[in-house]
């Protein structure tokens, strides 16, 4: 005979473990996981001045994204290297939505006033985001390498070795020419180039939010670190990280 729906309900089933929330386990907790308390140490969260916590914790966040843009690329490189489209597709996914996050970040920094930013740029002296060896190993890896950035003002001896091993490297590019010269299957390189594309475009267009934020602050004026300030940004927002992966697929 069939059991109708309640009896099934308040048929027993297997025990259960309940969980409590304050069990003591072995594997170690949220905090501790993520080193919550050096990471907030080194951070600048807790000084007294909220707008600049705001400042300096932004670009804080882009560094961490910007190291994990680099693993992610380092990957893709690997995959198409492999012949592998799909798996470069989907290690390059995250990249464009990294990016895109980052674009919201610049928009908490716009809610602050042109004197407090004045305040917090005089503060900075000679330091300034054009000053991001990540950054600029981001775009080497890609295979934009103006080693003009080499000699800019403020990088560590550590930061220009790992600039110089950027251009020696294999870049994106490179493994997406040779990729594509092999004759992959069209779904695949399809695939993977769908997502580079995408993240192109989120780089170009995080450029471009950095150009009106420029632009919103300093008007036509300098940029930090003696920098042009939002005519560089917009003429970097029209540059192409990856300008063969536009040309259409044979």
């Amino acid at each position: 005979m069939l059991r109708s729906p309640l009896e099934f309900a308040a048929a027993p089933g297997p025990a259960r473990k309940k969980v409590h929330v304050n069990d003591t386990v072995d594997a170690p907790p949220y905090g501790r996981i993520l080193r919550l308390e050096e990471l907030l140490e080194a951070a600048c969260v807790r000084e007294d001045d909220v707008e600049r916590v705001l400042f300096l914790a932004t670009h804080q966040s882009c560094e961490i994204f910007f190291a994990v843009v680099l693993r992610h690329l380092e990957a893709v490189r690997d995959a198409l290297d492999a012949g592998d489209g799909f798996l470069a597709a989907r290690r390059a996914a995250p990249v464009p939505i990294i990016f895109r996050t980052l674009v919201g970040q610049f928009d908490g920094l716009a809610t602050l006033t042109p004197a407090a930013f004045e305040v917090i740029r005089t503060a900075l002296g000679e330091a300034s985001g054009f000053q991001s060896a990540q950054f600029r190993e981001i775009e080497y890896l890609c295979g934009l390498r103006d080693t003009r950035f080499l000699n800019t003002a403020g990088f560590s001896a550590a930061e220009r070795d790992r600039l110089r091993t950027r251009l020696e490297e294999r870049s994106v590019q490179e493994a997406w020419r040779d990729y594509v010269a092999g004759g992959p299957d069209r779904e695949s390189a399809d695939a993977a180039r769908r997502v580079l594309l995408d993240f192109d475009e989120a780089m170009a267009m995080w450029r471009a939010r950095h150009a009106v934020l420029a632009e919103r602050f300093l008007g036509g004026g300098t940029g930090t670190a003696g920098s042009d300030g939002a005519s560089y940004l917009w003429m970097a927002a029209r540059r192409r990280v990856l300008p063969e992966v536009w040309a259409e697929l044979a």
